[in-house]
């Protein structure tokens, strides 16, 4: 079981970190990123959906659709935040501050109630010291990255509501039962959004179509959906904990494909974000407190 709780969040952890990476390759507009990957992640989900709704008698209550819908509108402002912050700041200050939301997951899980044990809290402090030691290198003042810093902390914040209402429901629900009218809700969210702020949906050229086709089978298909997987067996601020390996991984790929070299202190953050991680999973895992 540990083994497989270590493959799964290894795998997820991984194909995220591609995400910034194949993004800024695609060329496209954010809030069109933003909708593909979602409208198509729930596409590709449907068939799963109709098979598991005729193995499972189990159907969402009111409240728990009524909790769908927030969830989709909360990954859906993660995304819009996060990917647009991209533009405006270096990828390693961007993929790092979007990935805190564990310290607001640890918060807002305390107030729901979720028991939330002495190595779990250490763990997060301390892998937050080890990103804010990557990102110091990275920072610049200016308006432009100052609101590039801005739009990432809101995708924090909204992406810890997105990965606790999974675990509230996933306690109950299927991986498709969940996923599916979340990504469909957080497509409808962004589309109108787009077609508001008038964002170009299509066309773009072929190589646009390949990476946002990579951004869904790779980010998105086994990164999220695997994360909502993890969230039926672990605590929210587990799951969202092993994500803070994001940035580590999009600051090695930066550094292959853009060249982007990171210093000594950026390497000294890496070493202590992955304690951290390891001291949050390993109390989920041996039940530690």
């Amino acid at each position: 079981m540990a083994i497989r709780y270590y493959i799964i969040l290894a795998v997820a952890v991984t194909a995220i970190s591609w995400a910034s990476i194949l993004i800024l390759l695609s060329g496209a507009q954010p809030i069109a990123v933003a909708f593909w990957r979602t409208a198509i992640a729930a596409a590709v989900l449907s068939p799963l959906l109709i098979i598991e709704r005729k193995n499972n008698a189990y159907a969402p209550s009111i409240n728990e659709l009524t909790l769908m819908v927030v969830s989709g509108i909360a990954l859906a402002t993660h995304f819009m935040t996060w990917i647009e912050s991209l533009y405006l700041t270096t990828v390693a200050a961007s993929t790092t501050l979007v990935s805190t939301y564990p310290i607001f997951t640890l918060a807002m899980g305390r107030l729901i109630g979720e028991r939330v044990g002495k190595r779990s809290i250490i763990g997060t402090l301390t892998a937050f010291l080890g990103i804010v030691l990557i990102t110091v290198p990275e920072f610049y003042v200016n308006t432009k990255a100052l609101i590039g810093d801005l739009l990432a902390l809101a995708g924090a914040v909204s992406g810890a509501v997105y990965f606790l209402i999974g675990r509230f429901i996933r306690v109950k629900a299927s991986l498709a039962t969940y996923t599916v009218p979340v990504y469909s809700v957080s497509a409808v969210t962004t589309l109108i959004v787009g077609l508001i702020m008038h964002t170009r949906f299509w066309p773009y050229p072929l190589y646009t179509w390949f990476y946002i086709s990579m951004i869904v089978l790779g980010p998105m298909l086994l990164g999220h959906t695997l994360l909502n997987y993890s969230l039926r067996y672990s605590r929210a601020i587990t799951v969202t904990t092993s994500t803070l390996g994001e940035p580590i991984g999009a600051s090695l790929l930066a550094f292959a494909i853009f060249h982007q070299v990171p210093q000594a202190l950026t390497i000294v953050g890496i070493v202590i974000t992955l304690l951290g991680i390891y001291m949050v999973v390993s109390e989920e895992v041996h039940g530690g407190t």
